[in-house]
């Protein structure tokens, strides 16, 4: 038998806090092998995140079965107010499954995707945020770039160029030690003529790099929707990612980009003296910014015939430089 009114039907609005939102999944199920100084990491990204974020984004952390240690961790963070949001599974779900269901019961504009060894620089977000004001059909920008990313899942991004969109130029960065750190993180090697040479798009002014990977990625809050709604039962890799995340962004018409800058570090699962020292000389941000509100931009599905011919004339018209170098990676050169 009810008795009373629920109060909270007599001011049942909610309103909108955030328009960011910062999701990282965690998985340490001990400390031993590959975990053994992982936990170390997973503090910095978190931390950093934290001091780095702005005041209308808030952090989700999923705990996909992690060990009671880190558990107990993480609970602490929650009540210190350090992540807004902490979702605790007893099984591993897999990484696509756990990022992508808590995206989709986020309610933010953007929604940001990382992985959880990232260390976060000051005023990565607000980088990212410019290119979506800027950029009307961005679908994702990471916040580093990387020049073999132009032909990765792009081509609605060409397309855009090839009818006069977007300007298209390619420009010589100014940060090849930061960006070979991100190659090297890969296990790629970085050669400066071919990737010191970056794709450039423009509108309004303002710049940002052709292409992306995923290993941290901001998208369109509607983007999660296009994506396969299937679960993907796997656990981490086997293109789960490719297929539930980089290539429907593409499909639908949405262009990939990435900053021009580098705004992130990628550690691995060391901790590195130097990424120590980056991290104890962040500060937390007191920034508040306005509250974005981005224009729904639903997408139309282009069908694969028309990707590749656009990809393909735009290889012919834009893209003049030499072959690419062969790519070596940590495995062929050990």
């Amino acid at each position: 038998m009810r008795v009373g009114i629920n109060p909270a039907k007599l001011n049942s609005k909610i309103e909108k806090k955030y328009h960011h939102r910062i999701i990282i999944p965690v998985f340490v199920p001990n400390f031993e092998g590959y975990f053994q100084n992982l936990f170390e990491v997973i503090k910095v990204c978190i931390e950093s995140a934290s001091l780095t974020q702005h005041g209308r984004s808030a952090i989700t952390v999923v705990d996909n079965a992690s060990c009671q240690e880190v558990k107990t961790w993480l609970a602490e963070k929650l009540k210190e107010g350090v992540i807004e949001t902490l979702t605790t599974h007893a099984e591993n779900i897999g990484k696509v499954d756990a990022i992508l269901g808590a995206a989709r019961a986020s309610r933010e504009d953007l929604i940001t995707l990382t992985d959880c060894d990232i260390l976060f620089k000051a005023n990565w977000q607000e980088e990212i945020e410019s290119i979506f004001n800027s950029f009307e059909k961005a679908g994702s920008v990471a916040p580093f770039p990387v020049a073999r990313h132009m032909y990765y899942h792009t081509s609605s991004t060409q397309k855009a160029v090839l009818v006069k969109k977007l300007d298209f130029s390619f420009q010589a960065t100014d940060e090849d030690d930061q960006i070979r750190s991100v190659y090297e993180s890969y296990g790629w090697n970085y050669q400066k003529s071919y990737d010191g040479l970056l794709p450039i798009v423009s509108s309004k002014g303002h710049q940002a790099v052709m292409g992306s990977g995923h290993q941290v990625i901001t998208i369109r809050r509607e983007v999660f929707f296009r994506m396969p709604q299937a679960p993907s039962f796997i656990k981490i890799g086997s293109g789960s990612e490719l297929t539930w995340i980089d290539q429907p962004i593409n499909e639908f018409g949405y262009w990939r980009l990435s900053t021009v800058k580098n705004w992130v570090s990628h550690m691995g699962n060391n901790l590195t003296e130097n990424e120590n020292v980056q991290f104890l000389a962040l500060r937390k941000s007191t920034k508040f910014p306005s509250l974005i509100t981005l224009p729904e931009n639903e997408g139309k599905k282009i069908n694969k015939t028309e990707h590749r011919v656009w990809s393909k004339l735009f290889k012919v018209l834009k893209d003049t430089r030499p072959a690419a170098p062969k790519l070596t990676t940590q495995h062929e050169s050990l």
